[in-house]
């Protein structure tokens, strides 16, 4: 199915002005020889201002109040060794000396510093300097050019010392206050203290984005949630904006409205993947928030620029703008290009000069090591481009937002904390945890469930700022309310709760949620996952987790559990899982089981006999036998025999004779008949069928647009390529968005995402074009691969994945051709197209 019918609002239209090429040479070129990113957006041109040896490893910049452009260079992130360069950090200061407007005076501003990360301007000629374990500001007390007065804001101390997961973005306006993040720090504990001795524990939650006086006190937790919010800015109306990174398989990264206890879902605890179900990432859990826009890999500063946030994207060597469209009490956004570099682009740091031109920093090389190699470059406006921030104004709900500070009655703040708009109500939510007569566990029959939830939000950040402020018998108290309400949102909220805090007290009580009746899928895999946790301290990291797989088999093979508890624990175990065997399966399926878990341990036998590999050919034989006893068993219902016969797709070149014995045999029911004909033609070929032009939308409408059979498309689905690359109910791929969420959409928008795949495609799933130093071409979707390694993943349109050396890439840009392939409706006869769309969209209307 098409890619662009993710319904997230900001997975929409990619925006980019032009091509580029994207060169891959295997040296850094000699200074004369540079060839500058390209422009794409038009009103811009962009020249080189500084190079190696004047600059090596520059990391975040901006201008002080006279004018000089302040500079991280960077000598502390992994030297190599018998590293020639300094041993410590250091900060130019670059500056006019004769107002020609060229930054022609190099001065060291700051000669110290290790893991040096971020800068902000104070008043009062300050200068605000994260490293990975302080907040320090300096400045230059007597006016030769160099910072002679330093005072430490806050400490971080913390086992970790990787030197860009600890604190870094920073962000400072009018208000008095130093907005700094906390990377994901790999989950250990930590205690920030600041000059005045308040302080922030913690360890295991994510990022985080802190506050602090810039006299160093009143040390505060504002967010949490995040990977690393490395880059930090206010916009013109003084919202906070953050850009982070994302975990290892859990692509894209963020571009977030940071508002004051907001929780955007990612916690290390539950692995460095960013897949398990106690994690979110787009706002799929209760009590966490969606991001503004998903941006390119690696981004880095995040700054206002015209009615637009400019981000540094390292990753994929561009500088990307966001023009913000309101959305209740927050915004959303598009991701737009300026400039795209090749692979020696990788932009950090974003700064605008008083003359309204744009300089940006160049790390050149994909290496995390310092290589005293840099570039800085000068975007300068030439058709009256829009520079000084002028983002929109705050909208009605946002000004709801910023009041519900200020409110101090329960009762209106519960109801503010009822809306379906998540920001606003999470304004109330952040407010409630700060009054002293929050209501307890006793309380929360007497609230809507709406309310109930934000009770427990509130008592969880109070909790998460200030521990001590929650006793054990409050928060298992709240947990135990949550655990046994009749609303899913406050269930699935208290779950991650309990497994936050490793509750085996109330495991007998959590374990109890999978007795309740008509568990959703969702509501399933994360009480699974609590329990796993909680019992093990295990995290699934991508698919695979030795203590979820124990608890799902020992629930599918409990006879005296529900049928359709059963099917949920099948559906979670992976084909290559060792139990439960094709033996086991087998013997589950009674008659008298009910088609859902019937239907279950199909679709585990048909994942066996399309993935087994050589060295596990007996499991797929053992799996294809079983399916044939199914498919010829008149005891079974004829959708769960037809759904075994569909399921010899994979392997029918080698059972045609049973195949055709299916269907040659007229006493045999039409539906499985029918399926094995469909099979067979997937080895003969489609029947010669007259079908309208692929153009002509209205015919195509009146052809497949009504009618079908939902469950024979469900087949369809299981067996053509959809099931490469989309997910549907827990079974397929990931590449391409989860669709069993299309009911909704209408059959027309579906259709056409078939007919057109390449009319709209969102950022996450927008293809590159790549060509090889031979000539080969190939289209692909990048695959999330971390750290810096010397190839980057790929996956074809087919759902396999493919790997290309750095070095043997001669250039590749983005395609504006889906990865999903055109003519997939000829791959069908027009009866399985109908059926497919019956299966993605029930027609209501009959």
């Amino acid at each position: 199915m098409n890619c662009h019918l993710r319904q997230t609002k900001w997975f929409s239209s990619f925006l980019l002005a032009a091509a580029f090429i994207v060169a891959m040479p295997d040296e850094v070129r000699s200074q004369d020889s540079l060839v500058p990113p390209v422009v794409v957006e038009l009103g811009w041109e962009i020249e080189l201002v500084l190079a190696e040896p004047d600059i090596a490893t520059p990391v975040m910049c901006v201008f002080d109040s006279q004018g000089a452009l302040l500079v991280i260079e960077s000598h502390t992130h992994f030297p190599p060794e018998n590293y020639a360069g300094p041993d410590h950090d250091r900060i130019l200061r670059l500056s006019d000396s004769n107002q020609d407007g060229t930054l022609d005076r190099r001065e060291v501003f700051f000669d110290q510093g290790k893991f040096t990360m971020g800068l902000a301007v104070l008043d009062d000629g300050w200068i605000a300097v994260s490293h990975r374990d302080d907040i320090i500001k300096i400045r230059d007390t007597d006016g030769d050019g160099k910072a002679d007065e330093t005072v430490t804001l806050a400490t971080l101390d913390t086992q970790a010392n990787y030197p860009h997961n600890g604190l870094s973005g920073l962000a400072a306006n009018s208000d008095g206050w130093v907005y700094f993040g906390q990377g994901e720090n790999f989950g250990e504990d930590y205690t920030l203290v600041a000059a005045d001795g308040s302080k922030q524990v913690g360890g295991g939650e994510g990022g985080n984005v802190f506050r602090v006086r810039t006299d160093g006190s009143q040390l505060e937790r504002v967010a949490t949630g995040f990977w690393n919010p490395f880059g930090m800015c206010f916009d013109s109306e003084n919202r906070l904006w953050s850009a982070g990174n994302d975990p290892d398989a859990m692509p894209p990264c963020r571009l977030m409205h940071v508002v004051p206890g907001g929780d955007f879902g990612f916690e290390f605890q539950f692995g460095r993947g960013g897949t398990h179900p106690l994690q979110s990432w787009l706002g799929e859990l209760p009590g966490t928030l969606p991001p503004a826009a998903g941006t390119g890999e690696a981004p880095c500063a995040v700054v206002p620029i015209g009615d637009r946030l400019w981000v540094a994207s390292w990753g994929d060597n561009r500088i990307e703008a966001y023009r913000l469209t309101p959305d209740g009490a927050t915004l959303t956004s598009q991701t737009e290009t300026i400039l795209q570099g090749d692979t020696l682009f990788r932009p950090v740091g974003i700064a605008v000069a008083p003359d309204k031109s744009v300089y940006i920093t160049d790390w050149v090389r994909r290496d995390y090591s310092v290589h005293q190699t840099g570039r800085i470059w000068r975007l300068k406006p030439t058709a009256g481009q829009p520079v000084t921030a002028a983002q929109p104004p705050l909208s009605d709900d946002e000004k709801s937002a910023v009041a519900a500070d200020a409110q101090n009655k329960i009762d209106e703040l519960l109801e503010l904390a009822s809306t379906t708009d998540r920001y606003l109500a999470q304004a109330a939510v952040t407010k409630l945890s700060l009054l002293e007569e929050l209501p307890a566990a006793v309380s929360l029959n007497e609230f809507s469930s709406q309310a109930s939830l934000a009770v427990l939000m509130a008592w969880r950040w109070r909790e998460l700022c200030n521990p001590s402020s929650v006793s054990e018998a409050q928060r298992q108290a709240l947990i135990t309310w949550g655990l046994s309400s009749n609303d899913q949102a406050c269930t699935l909220f208290s779950l991650r709760w309990a497994a936050e805090r490793k509750e085996t007290a109330l495991l007998s009580k959590i374990e109890n949620v999978l007795s309740l009746p008509k568990l959703s899928p969702q509501l399933f895999e994360v009480t699974v996952a609590t329990i796993s946790y909680v019992k093990n301290g295990t995290a699934r990291s991508g698919v695979r987790d030795p203590a979820r797989e124990t608890l799902l088999y020992t629930l599918a093979k409990n006879s005296a559990r529900a049928a359709d508890l059963r099917a949920l624990a099948v559906q979670g175990i992976p084909a290559a899982a060792d139990h439960p065997t094709n033996q086991e399966l087998s013997e589950w399926l009674a008659p008298n089981v009910g088609d859902t878990l019937q239907r279950e341990i199909i679709r585990l036998l048909i994942d066996r006999c399309v993935s087994a590999d050589a060295e596990h050919q007996a499991v797929r034989t053992s799996a294809v036998q079983t399916l044939q006893s199914i498919a010829a068993d008149m005891q079974f219902p004829i959708s769960v025999r037809a759904d075994a016969v569909s399921g010899l797709a994979s392997v029918a070149r080698d059972h045609q004779k049973f195949l055709s014995k299916l269907n040659d045999d007229r006493a045999i029911p039409n539906e499985i008949r029918e399926e094995a004909q469909r099979v067979l033609s997937s080895i003969a070929g489609i029947p010669n069928q007259k079908r309208p032009p692929v153009e002509d939308l209205d015919s195509w409408l009146q052809l497949v647009g009504k009618g079908g059979d939902a469950e024979a498309g469900a087949r369809v689905f299981q067996r053509s390529t959809c099931i490469k690359c989309h997910l549907h109910e827990g079974r397929g791929a990931m590449t391409g968005p989860d669709l069993t969420s299309l009911a909704g959409q209408t059959r027309e928008r579906i259709l056409k995402s078939i007919l057109y795949p390449s009319s709209e495609i969102g950022p996450l799933y927008v293809p590159w074009k790549i060509v090889t130093v031979d000539g080969d071409v190939k289209i692909g979707l990048k695959m999330p691969t971390p750290g810096v390694g010397g190839s980057i993943a790929f996956q074809a349109s087919d759902g396999t994945p493919f790997y290309v050396k750095l070095e043997d890439i001669e250039f590749h840009s983005f395609s504006r051709q889906s990865i999903m392939p055109n003519g997939l409706e000829q791959t069908m006869s027009i009866g399985e197209l109908r059926d497919l769309l019956a299966f993605l969209a029930p027609d209501t209307s009959e």
